[in-house]
């Protein structure tokens, strides 16, 4: 945290060289693209519940495997992040926006309590390798409600596209017999539409403060699941194309799920800074 406070001094301190009129709008307000790219440094909060014979009924009442807390994946590394912006009509009343990253990480581990994974019990004190990884693709169209000098208030709806997948590797018993080194992962790509709605406010043509706020939640057939996206954040125009954004990034998303490649549920949470570097023209 002190080198991101050390980089957004020392972008303030060099941006007060240049300088532009104060009747300028803030280019977040005006600007057709804007691509960002940075780090996000998030604390997570991982957990899945998988079996191996369940029906639909029973999966809310799964006992979730905690990765970060029961499996020591508390800690893991931080990540890339991509973002880009485009107002794609005449009017600029009309925008779609999009969003990358992935985060995971793999540790191997003595078990602590004991895990049972579709079927397979990996007992307390043996050795397993656990991992799990995440990664997010959002698209988001929206469509700008009210605009002036110094704002932007726009909704829309979009879709974020979350890969999942997770895994146990270890000394395991399957009927109460030891079973040797065994592998258990499962995997599901999830299309999670949402609603959502942002405001941007400039009081100058320098800084923008910001806030993005996605939800929704869905059942269809065997898969039911929700999201959180929750994003406030200031940004500091360092020159004309050129400029650093601080966000505070909360995102949860979960799910119930009956299919063949992954029968059980899942909570994710995501919750910390992200700095980027954002180009606008």
């Amino acid at each position: 945290m002190k080198t991101i406070l050390t980089i957004i001094v020392f972008l303030v301190t060099f941006g007060s060289v240049f300088s532009q009129t104060g009747e300028d709008k803030h280019p977040l307000l005006t600007d057709k693209f804007i691509i960002g790219a940075g780090w996000y440094f998030p604390n997570r909060d991982i957990k899945f519940g998988i079996e191996g014979n369940i029906t639909t009924e029973d999966l809310e009442d799964l006992e979730d495997i905690d990765f970060d807390e029961t499996l020591g994946l508390k800690e893991g590394d931080n990540t890339f992040n991509f973002n880009f912006f485009w107002r794609f009509s005449k009017s600029n009343y009309w925008s779609v926006r999009g969003e990358y990253f992935k985060v995971g990480t793999t540790r191997n581990v003595t078990l602590d309590e004991e895990i049972e994974w579709e079927d397979i019990v990996y007992p307390v004190g043996g050795e397993a390798e656990v991992s799990y990884g995440v990664s997010l693709y959002r698209v988001f169209f929206s469509r700008t409600i009210s605009t002036g000098q110094k704002h932007e208030f726009a909704g829309g709806l979009g879709i974020h596209g979350l890969n999942v997948k997770a895994s146990v590797e270890g000394n395991a018993l399957i009927d109460g017999t030891s079973a040797g080194i065994e592998r258990s992962d499962v995997e599901a790509f999830l299309p999670l539409p949402n609603i959502g709605i942002w405001y941007i406010w400039a009081p100058s043509d320098r800084w923008a403060f910001s806030a993005n706020l996605d939800w929704f939640g869905i059942k269809i057939d065997s898969i039911s699941g929700g999201l959180w996206n929750v994003s406030p954040g200031v940004t500091f125009q360092i020159i004309r194309n050129l400029g650093v954004n601080l966000n505070y990034e909360f995102l949860n998303f979960n799910a119930n799920i009956d299919e063949n490649d992954f029968r059980g549920s899942f909570d994710l949470t995501f919750s910390g800074p992200s700095l980027r570097v954002i180009g606008n023209f």
